[in-house]
């Protein structure tokens, strides 16, 4: 049902309108038809828009989850930052992680979008050029002024609310949804923009 209801919202957004019979690519509307899309060979630009509840099966939460997001347990600790709560290095890729990897080294995953800044994405072994960190990251670390890189563990490239997001994220959208044949939105409610607007490209 819920991949009928985003199937009619997509259908909606791409301006087809409701009269005409929506195209089908999917044989049915479960993770099966998606797996024989996927082996069909008709799917070559896959994208994979990825939130926090990928990697809460490896232990990092949220932030927004009810008494158990970081938000909610930073007034409980006094930490003076979200990425405080946590060192990141404890942390390993969970299966979903893989599952990706698996994609791009069969070649399907054209682009990950990831709203996570925890690099499990890297770990997992996919390849930095394969991946839009849009909410920053703590693999690496630049200056706000000149934008040069260092080697500073106090000063991550994290993107915090209200913060301008990575050029290469709108850079590399435009282009890349253009091409996209299959959309996978995991572990990400789609709350907040301008990630949640990829879909409307």
């Amino acid at each position: 049902m819920i991949v009928s209801h985003l199937s009619d919202f997509l259908y909606q957004k791409l301006g087809l309108g409701n009269d005409e019979e929506p195209v089908h690519i999917l044989d049915e509307p479960s993770i099966d038809g998606i797996v024989r899309y996927i082996k069909s060979g008709k799917c070559k630009n896959i994208i994979a828009m990825i939130g926090a509840g990928i990697s809460t099966a490896a232990g990092i939460p949220d932030f927004r989850s009810p008494n158990s997001g970081i938000y909610s347990k930073l007034g409980k600790f006094n930490l003076p930052s979200p990425e405080a709560i946590f060192e990141i290095g404890y942390f390993r890729p969970t299966l979903s992680h893989y599952f990706l990897r698996l994609l791009h080294q069969k070649g399907l995953l054209l682009r990950l979008y990831t709203q996570n800044i925890d690099c499990l994405e890297r770990l997992a072994g996919i390849p930095a050029e394969s991946i839009v960190e849009a909410h920053g990251t703590f693999h690496t670390s630049h200056c706000l002024s000149c934008n040069r890189e260092y080697s500073l563990d106090w000063l991550r490239d994290i993107v915090f609310f209200g913060e301008r997001l990575p050029s290469r994220f709108f850079d590399l959208s435009e282009e890349d949804f253009a091409r996209c044949d299959l959309l996978l939105i995991v572990g990400t409610s789609l709350q907040v923009q301008p990630f949640a607007g990829l879909v409307d490209k």
